[in-house]
Protein backbone atom coordinates (compact mmCIF):
# COMPACT_ATOMS: atom_id res chain seq x y z
CA UNK A 1 0.00 0.00 0.00
CA UNK A 2 2.79 2.34 0.94
CA UNK A 3 4.33 2.67 -2.85
CA UNK A 4 1.08 2.25 -4.67
CA UNK A 5 -1.03 5.69 -4.66
CA UNK A 6 -4.94 4.65 -3.32
CA UNK A 7 -7.83 4.26 -5.45
CA UNK A 8 -9.82 1.88 -3.40
CA UNK A 9 -11.02 2.06 0.05
CA UNK A 10 -13.53 -0.09 2.04
CA UNK A 11 -15.19 0.68 5.41
CA UNK A 12 -15.89 -2.10 7.75
CA UNK A 13 -17.92 -0.67 10.68
CA UNK A 14 -19.82 -2.10 13.34
CA UNK A 15 -23.53 -1.24 13.54
CA UNK A 16 -23.68 2.35 14.80
CA UNK A 17 -20.41 3.20 14.56
CA UNK A 18 -21.09 5.96 11.65
CA UNK A 19 -19.46 3.95 8.76
CA UNK A 20 -22.01 5.26 6.19
CA UNK A 21 -21.53 8.72 7.27
CA UNK A 22 -18.19 9.03 7.29
CA UNK A 23 -18.41 6.85 3.61
CA UNK A 24 -20.81 10.00 2.71
CA UNK A 25 -17.98 12.73 3.88
CA UNK A 26 -14.91 10.80 2.54
CA UNK A 27 -16.41 10.75 -0.58
CA UNK A 28 -17.51 14.33 -0.42
CA UNK A 29 -13.81 15.10 0.45
CA UNK A 30 -12.15 13.24 -1.96
CA UNK A 31 -14.67 13.71 -4.65
CA UNK A 32 -15.25 9.64 -4.42
CA UNK A 33 -18.26 7.83 -5.73
CA UNK A 34 -19.09 5.45 -2.64
CA UNK A 35 -21.03 2.03 -2.72
CA UNK A 36 -23.25 1.51 0.36
CA UNK A 37 -26.75 1.18 -0.11
CA UNK A 38 -26.69 0.91 -3.59
CA UNK A 39 -24.68 -2.56 -4.06
CA UNK A 40 -28.80 -3.60 -2.21
CA UNK A 41 -30.57 -2.00 -5.33
CA UNK A 42 -27.65 -3.84 -7.66
CA UNK A 43 -28.12 -7.13 -6.16
CA UNK A 44 -31.58 -6.80 -6.56
CA UNK A 45 -31.98 -6.21 -10.00
CA UNK A 46 -28.92 -8.61 -10.78
CA UNK A 47 -30.94 -11.24 -9.17
CA UNK A 48 -34.86 -9.70 -10.31
CA UNK A 49 -36.07 -9.50 -6.61
CA UNK A 50 -37.62 -7.36 -4.71
CA UNK A 51 -35.16 -4.83 -2.99
CA UNK A 52 -36.88 -5.21 0.08
CA UNK A 53 -36.60 -9.11 -0.25
CA UNK A 54 -33.37 -9.02 -0.87
CA UNK A 55 -32.80 -6.48 2.50
CA UNK A 56 -33.79 -8.85 4.88
CA UNK A 57 -30.65 -11.29 3.36
CA UNK A 58 -28.12 -8.13 2.66
CA UNK A 59 -24.73 -9.00 4.96
CA UNK A 60 -26.82 -11.75 7.28
CA UNK A 61 -25.68 -15.30 6.88
CA UNK A 62 -28.24 -18.05 5.97
CA UNK A 63 -30.11 -18.69 9.26
CA UNK A 64 -33.74 -21.08 8.54
CA UNK A 65 -35.56 -17.77 7.73
CA UNK A 66 -33.24 -17.09 5.12
CA UNK A 67 -33.23 -20.29 4.08
CA UNK A 68 -36.81 -20.52 4.08
CA UNK A 69 -37.20 -16.87 2.06
CA UNK A 70 -34.77 -17.64 -0.60
CA UNK A 71 -36.60 -20.79 -1.75
CA UNK A 72 -39.72 -18.65 -2.37
CA UNK A 73 -38.44 -15.42 -3.50
CA UNK A 74 -38.69 -15.46 -6.74
CA UNK A 75 -41.61 -18.53 -6.84
CA UNK A 76 -44.79 -17.59 -8.22
CA UNK A 77 -47.25 -17.11 -5.70
CA UNK A 78 -49.44 -19.65 -7.24
CA UNK A 79 -47.15 -22.10 -7.19
CA UNK A 80 -47.62 -24.76 -5.16
CA UNK A 81 -45.19 -25.30 -1.88
CA UNK A 82 -43.00 -28.27 -2.59
CA UNK A 83 -42.59 -28.08 -5.82
CA UNK A 84 -38.83 -28.17 -7.58
CA UNK A 85 -37.61 -25.37 -9.91
CA UNK A 86 -34.54 -23.90 -11.57
CA UNK A 87 -35.68 -20.59 -10.71
CA UNK A 88 -35.50 -20.80 -6.96
CA UNK A 89 -32.76 -19.21 -5.24
CA UNK A 90 -30.19 -20.95 -3.24
CA UNK A 91 -29.33 -19.38 0.19
CA UNK A 92 -25.58 -18.03 -0.81
CA UNK A 93 -27.12 -16.26 -3.99
CA UNK A 94 -27.77 -12.61 -2.29
CA UNK A 95 -24.04 -12.93 -0.81
CA UNK A 96 -22.86 -14.26 -4.22
CA UNK A 97 -24.11 -11.18 -6.28
CA UNK A 98 -23.24 -8.88 -3.72
CA UNK A 99 -19.68 -9.71 -4.24
CA UNK A 100 -20.00 -9.93 -8.65
CA UNK A 101 -21.09 -6.35 -7.69
CA UNK A 102 -18.67 -5.06 -5.50
CA UNK A 103 -15.64 -6.18 -7.27
CA UNK A 104 -17.91 -4.93 -11.27
CA UNK A 105 -17.46 -1.37 -9.31
CA UNK A 106 -13.86 -1.86 -8.47
CA UNK A 107 -13.01 -2.07 -11.93
CA UNK A 108 -13.56 1.33 -11.88
CA UNK A 109 -11.53 3.02 -9.42
CA UNK A 110 -11.53 5.44 -7.56
CA UNK A 111 -14.61 3.74 -5.22
CA UNK A 112 -15.50 4.08 -1.62
CA UNK A 113 -17.09 0.93 -0.38
CA UNK A 114 -18.85 0.13 2.87
CA UNK A 115 -19.40 -3.05 4.09
CA UNK A 116 -20.14 -6.54 1.93
CA UNK A 117 -16.52 -7.99 3.68
CA UNK A 118 -14.82 -5.52 0.99
CA UNK A 119 -11.50 -6.02 3.26
CA UNK A 120 -11.42 -9.92 2.12
CA UNK A 121 -12.85 -9.26 -1.04
CA UNK A 122 -9.94 -6.70 -1.73
CA UNK A 123 -7.37 -8.21 0.53
CA UNK A 124 -4.29 -8.09 -1.23
CA UNK A 125 -5.32 -6.30 -4.32
CA UNK A 126 -2.51 -3.04 -4.31
CA UNK A 127 -4.01 0.36 -3.97
CA UNK A 128 -6.38 -0.33 -0.99
CA UNK A 129 -6.87 0.92 2.11
CA UNK A 130 -9.04 -1.13 4.56
CA UNK A 131 -10.78 1.18 7.08
CA UNK A 132 -12.58 -0.73 10.17
CA UNK A 133 -14.90 1.79 12.28
CA UNK A 134 -15.70 0.76 16.24
CA UNK A 135 -17.04 2.25 19.17
CA UNK A 136 -18.15 1.16 22.56
CA UNK A 137 -21.63 0.28 22.41
CA UNK A 138 -23.22 2.98 24.64
CA UNK A 139 -22.36 5.03 22.24
CA UNK A 140 -23.41 3.36 19.49
CA UNK A 141 -26.83 3.09 21.08
CA UNK A 142 -26.40 6.82 21.49
CA UNK A 143 -26.11 7.18 18.05
CA UNK A 144 -28.82 4.93 16.79
CA UNK A 145 -30.92 6.22 19.00
CA UNK A 146 -30.77 9.59 17.56
CA UNK A 147 -30.93 8.29 14.45
CA UNK A 148 -33.73 5.70 14.67
CA UNK A 149 -35.71 6.74 17.79
CA UNK A 150 -35.14 3.30 19.25
CA UNK A 151 -35.00 2.88 23.20
CA UNK A 152 -32.02 1.88 24.48
CA UNK A 153 -32.48 -1.64 24.76
CA UNK A 154 -33.51 -1.56 21.33
CA UNK A 155 -31.17 -0.03 20.08
CA UNK A 156 -28.76 -2.38 21.65
CA UNK A 157 -30.24 -5.83 21.07
CA UNK A 158 -29.64 -4.42 17.36
CA UNK A 159 -26.45 -3.01 17.56
CA UNK A 160 -25.25 -7.01 19.30
CA UNK A 161 -27.79 -8.83 16.44
CA UNK A 162 -26.32 -7.25 13.28
CA UNK A 163 -22.63 -7.24 14.17
CA UNK A 164 -22.89 -11.09 15.43
CA UNK A 165 -24.74 -11.36 11.58
CA UNK A 166 -21.62 -9.66 10.28
CA UNK A 167 -18.83 -11.38 11.81
CA UNK A 168 -20.61 -14.90 10.77
CA UNK A 169 -21.04 -13.19 7.14
CA UNK A 170 -17.35 -12.88 7.34
CA UNK A 171 -16.94 -16.47 8.63
CA UNK A 172 -19.09 -17.97 6.49
CA UNK A 173 -18.06 -16.82 2.89
CA UNK A 174 -14.43 -15.50 3.46
CA UNK A 175 -13.45 -17.90 6.47
CA UNK A 176 -11.89 -14.80 8.45
CA UNK A 177 -12.98 -13.29 11.82
CA UNK A 178 -14.52 -10.15 10.97
CA UNK A 179 -13.41 -8.22 14.53
CA UNK A 180 -9.44 -9.15 13.18
CA UNK A 181 -7.44 -6.04 13.37
CA UNK A 182 -4.70 -7.29 11.18
CA UNK A 183 -7.44 -7.17 8.19
CA UNK A 184 -7.47 -3.16 8.49
CA UNK A 185 -4.75 -0.47 8.21
CA UNK A 186 -6.74 1.34 9.96
CA UNK A 187 -9.02 1.05 12.70
CA UNK A 188 -10.86 4.38 14.56
CA UNK A 189 -13.05 4.02 17.57
CA UNK A 190 -15.63 7.02 16.96
CA UNK A 191 -16.46 7.03 20.46
CA UNK A 192 -13.36 9.10 20.93
CA UNK A 193 -12.71 10.49 17.44
CA UNK A 194 -15.47 12.39 15.58
CA UNK A 195 -16.58 11.73 12.02
CA UNK A 196 -15.20 15.01 10.81
CA UNK A 197 -11.99 13.88 12.70
CA UNK A 198 -11.85 10.33 11.02
CA UNK A 199 -12.47 11.81 7.87
CA UNK A 200 -9.71 13.89 7.98
CA UNK A 201 -7.54 11.57 8.91
CA UNK A 202 -8.22 8.33 5.79
CA UNK A 203 -8.39 11.78 3.80
CA UNK A 204 -4.64 12.90 4.90
CA UNK A 205 -3.70 9.35 4.09
CA UNK A 206 -5.50 8.68 0.74
CA UNK A 207 -3.63 11.95 -0.39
Amino acid sequence: MQNQPIDLITVSREFGAGGSDFAVELGNRLGWPVLDQDIIRRVAQRLKLQVQAVERLDEHPPNWLARVTSALLIAPPEMPVGIDTPHMLHMDSVAEAAQSVVIEAAQNPPLIIVGHSGQNIFATRPGTLHVRLVAPLESRVERLRARFGWDHDTAAERARHIDADRAAYSQRYYHREWRDPLLYHVVIDTGRVSIAEAVTMIEAMTR
